[in-house]
């Protein structure tokens, strides 16, 4: 069986969470960086990823704030867009 994004996505959810050096509250974003880059590195032959942000997320969405309807916001490298984003631990309360 082929390995999905789906499944890489997740496996790297798990992979994060259970980092016997480092909890996520205990990491900074270089942290996650080097994490990012170190398992798309190791999984880029299997699946769809490469170690380069390509800045642009044509066809890729971010959880809309306030609906939990899907169709989400235009992923974006922006504040703006992240600002609009729906989070769980809802630390954001603008409209």
């Amino acid at each position: 069986m082929a390995v999905t994004a789906d499944i890489e996505l997740w496996a790297f959810v798990w992979w994060l969470k259970h980092n016997p050096y480092k909890s996520i509250e205990a990491m900074n974003t270089q942290d996650f960086d080097a994490m990012v880059t170190a398992f798309v590195t190791e999984n880029a032959v299997a699946g769809p990823f490469t170690v380069t942000d390509h800045g642009t997320y044509t066809g890729v969405t971010f959880p809309k704030e306030n609906t939990a309807a899907a169709g989400g916001i235009t992923a974006a490298q922006t504040v703006a867009a992240c600002e609009q984003s729906y989070y769980p631990d809802g630390h954001h309360s603008g409209g």
